[in-house]
């Protein structure tokens, strides 16, 4: 009986034909266990016995049938014989040394990207109530008004690609009380080249704001009240080229750009240009902070204020220059700014109130005082005004307090008022206007 039994395993693996190595091991293994099993069985008829074999004989197949299978797909997968030898519990070894290694990359560059990109943010909520009077009677904006906004959503980001080279990048959201038209803009897009605690000098190309004065401010600069009022001459956003120098406290840049605003006849080319220069001194025991500077633009007709009330083209460029004072001493701060075109504009482009072309200036001077009762709180005094600038909307005089309660680290509560009050020759025929303001600012 046993030699029958071991006569018929053998016909069985050659039948076989070394296929596959873990069929030849399963056989191995079942027989084993079936002859020990016989010997104790002596009284199992010859017919039993062959119809169990059968049985043995159908499993072995289906297992060959889904190792063949397993070898199809692998080859299907790697475009390549796998050979029968193969080890395939060393798939999934290989797999998981792939995962690791990708683990490991990716950990490594959300590292890098922590390391090397700073991100900030700049939520704005304003509300305003203002009293308009007029100059004649049933103008539109004679009247009182009141709203709420989302004034400002600033998003930027600065990427450190390598010790000399960064790039800056700022998104703004605004939108004006009142219901004024909303945008959403590439405020700037810079790659900044150098570093000056090495070199001191650098360049920067790209979407900013050319350095023409420095329009200082400590209250709320929502789009409608226009703070300060420097910020609607001078502001001056371009696709730029800069070269600036820093060392020992002096700084001076210099850039040119393609100006939105052309001379009639002219080439569409870059001829605008501008200098702004400052020094700052400010001793090593940090009682007082003392900076002085002073620009040039030579197409002042470029800045976004007047290109709002400038037509498409201008007989010749105006230039204009800005002077600036800030100073800081023992919690009392002052900040004081002037800026003036230096030649006339041509009457049928930007008027004064008596018909004549204008030569428009305007100034901002600011004081106040810290207060750290526990937290900062910032009180500041604002007197400001232009000359004939009334075409532009800029009020003639404006006077102001505000007050900037510091909550929490970077969030800052601000309520003040302005009184304004503007020459005849106004867009909007106004003659007085108050402002009642608050906002709430969180920045990180």
């Amino acid at each position: 009986m046993k030699q029958s039994t071991k006569k018929i395993t053998i016909t069985r693996n050659q039948n076989i034909n070394n296929k596959c190595l873990m069929g030849l091991i399963l056989t191995t293994v079942i027989t084993f266990l079936i002859i020990p099993e016989i010997s104790f069985c002596q009284e199992m008829s010859n017919q039993e016995l062959i119809q169990e074999l059968k049985a043995l004989k159908k499993q072995v197949r289906i297992l060959e049938e889904k190792l063949n299978k397993q070898e199809k797909e692998l080859k299907k997968e790697f475009s390549q014989p796998v050979s029968d030898d193969l080890e395939i519990q060393g798939l999934p070894k290989r797999v998981r040394r792939i995962e690791e290694k990708m683990v490991q990359k990716q950990g490594g560059l959300l590292e890098k990207w922590a390391d090397n990109i700073t991100l900030g943010a700049l939520m704005e909520v304003g509300a305003v109530y203002q009293d308009v009077d007029c100059h004649h009677s049933g103008c539109e904006a004679d009247d009182d008004q009141s709203d709420i906004s989302l004034t400002t959503v600033e998003i930027g980001m600065c990427a450190e690609v390598n010790e000399w080279i960064n790039l800056e990048v700022v998104y703004l959201f605004e939108d004006p009380t009142f219901g004024g038209e909303t945008s959403v803009d590439l405020d700037v897009g810079t790659i900044n080249i150098g570093t000056t605690q090495k070199f001191p000098f650098y360049l920067k190309a790209g979407k900013m704001f050319v350095p023409f004065g420095a329009l200082m401010t400590h209250f709320p600069d929502d789009p409608l009240i226009d703070q300060p009022v420097t910020l609607t001459f001078a502001e001056t956003s371009e696709k730029a080229v800069l070269l600036g120098f820093e060392h020992s406290g002096i700084a001076v840049s210099g850039y040119a750009f393609n100006g939105d605003m052309d001379e009639k006849g002219s080439n569409n080319s870059i001829e605008s240009f501008g200098v702004d220069a400052n020094y700052t001194f400010s001793p090593e025991d940090g009682s007082l902070e003392l900076m002085i500077g002073a620009s040039y633009l030579s197409n002042l007709a470029d800045s976004d204020g007047f290109e709002d009330a400038l037509p498409d083209e201008i007989r010749h460029y105006i230039d204009g220059a800005a002077g600036y004072l800030h100073a800081d001493y023992a919690n009392f701060f002052l900040d004081a700014e002037y800026m003036a075109a230096l030649d006339d504009f041509e009457p049928d482009e930007l008027p004064d109130k008596n018909g004549d072309g204008a030569e428009p200036c305007v100034w901002n001077v600011e004081v106040g005082y810290n207060w750290n009762w526990g937290k900062n709180l910032e009180i500041a005094l604002k007197y400001a005004g232009s000359d004939e600038a009334e075409a532009m909307g800029i009020p003639e005089t404006r006077y102001g307090i505000n007050f900037n309660q510091e909550l929490f680290e970077g969030v800052i509560a601000s309520v003040g008022y302005l009184h304004d009050e503007y020459e005849d020759g106004d867009p909007d025929d106004r003659d007085e206007r108050d402002t009642v303001f608050g906002q709430l600012a969180v920045e990180f």
